[in-house]
C-alpha cells in the first residue's frame, strides 16, 4: 500500500492510544492524531504533537502507541508490521488546554520521532488544513468524517483505524453552549475520543481555501471529538429499592473546534520554549 489520497494518509496520522497505570497495566484506550507545530522564529524546527483529550490521558501514568514499520525499500508502510512504543511517563511533554472546559490535551513526541523516524511510517496534519469557521459555505447539515477506534474496534491485522461519518448538527459558526465546540449527528462511541473530524470540502462545494493532498479529495479539519451524548432509561419493571438505570447513546457527539486546538498548540509550544530556556540557563 502506497498512501496517496488524503483519507489514506489520514489513516497513518491517527493512532490508537493504550493507557497504562503505575504498574504498566492496560486501563483503557483512546484516539490521537499527529500534528506538526512549527516553532516561531526558529528556522526548520517543529514539534510533533499527539493530540487527544484531557480525559483520555487523565489518571494514566504512561501510554502505548503502535506505529507502522516503514518498508525498508520504499517510502510506504509495511502493513501488518508494527513497532510498539511505550512511554512509562509523560515527563515534561504533556500539555493540557488551560481552559478547564476545553477537553483537549497533547503529548510532545518530537524526541520519539527523532529516534524512530527512519524505521516507522507516519503522516502528520498541518495547520494549513484547519478550518477557520469563516468559510461562507460552512453550515449545519454538511457531512463530516472522523477517524478513530470506536469501542476499541479497528483492523488489528493491519493496525488501521476505522472511518465513520455523520453530519454537523449544531450551527458550526455558533459556539455551542458558549464554548469553542459544535455537535455532530453521528454514532460516536467511547474510544472515538480524540478522533479528528474533517469536512469534505469538495462535497460542500467550497470556492476557496481548498487543500488538496496527493491528488485526492480536499478536506478541512474541523476539530476533535471529545464525548458522546447519552440518555438514561429508567427500567421500571424490576422491584427494588433503587431505580435501575440503563444508558443509551443517542447518536450525538461533541467536537472541539480547530480554534481550541490552535490555542492548545500555542500553549504547548510556549511551555516547551520556556522549559528549554530554563534548562539552558
Amino acid at each position: 500500500m502506497n498512501p496517496q489520497s488524503f483519507i489514506e494518509q489520514v489513516l497513518f496520522s491517527t493512532l490508537r492510544i493504550e493507557l497504562l497505570d503505575e504498574a504498566g497495566k492496560f486501563t483503557g484506550i483512546g484516539t490521537g492524531f499527529l500534528l506538526k507545530a512549527d516553532i516561531p522564529n526558529v528556522h526548520n524546527q517543529a514539534l510533533i504533537l499527539l493530540i487527544s483529550n484531557k480525559h483520555v490521558f487523565a489518571g494514566s501514568k504512561g501510554f502505548v502507541v503502535n506505529f507502522h514499520r516503514r518498508n525498508p525499500n520504499a517510502d510506504e508502510p509495511n502493513l501488518g508490521h508494527t513497532l510498539r512504543f511505550q512511554a512509562n511517563t509523560f515527563g515534561d511533554g504533556y500539555y493540557a488546554h488551560s481552559n478547564p472546559n476545553v477537553d483537549l490535551a497533547c503529548v510532545n513526541l518530537s524526541s520519539t520521532f527523532a529516534e524512530l523516524h527512519t524505521i516507522i511510517y507516519y503522516k502528520w496534519l498541518d495547520k494549513n488544513l484547519f478550518a477557520t469557521f469563516a468559510e461562507p459555505e460552512l453550515d449545519a447539515g454538511q457531512r463530516v468524517i472522523f477517524v478513530g477506534y470506536p469501542d476499541n474496534r479497528y483492523d488489528q491485522k493491519h493496525n488501521l483505524p476505522i472511518l465513520r461519518s455523520g453530519v454537523i448538527a449544531s450551527h458550526p459558526k455558533v459556539d455551542f453552549n458558549g464554548e469553542s465546540q459544535f455537535i455532530i449527528d453521528a454514532q460516536v462511541f467511547p474510544g472515538s475520543s480524540g478522533s479528528p473530524v474533517f469536512l469534505n470540502v469538495k462535497e460542500a462545494q467550497f470556492n476557496h481555501g481548498i487543500i488538496q493532498v496527493g491528488g485526492g479529495t480536499p478536506h478541512l479539519l474541523l476539530g476533535v471529538v471529545s464525548s458522546t451524548m447519552i440518555r438514561n432509561n429508567v427500567v421500571d419493571f424490576m422491584p427494588t429499592q433503587l431505580t435501575p438505570i440503563t444508558q443509551e447513546v443517542i447518536g450525538l457527539g461533541l467536537v472541539f473546534k480547530t480554534s481550541a486546538v490552535i490555542e492548545l498548540v500555542e500553549q504547548a509550544v510556549d511551555s516547551y520554549l520556556k522549559t528549554r530556556t530554563a534548562s539552558s540557563a
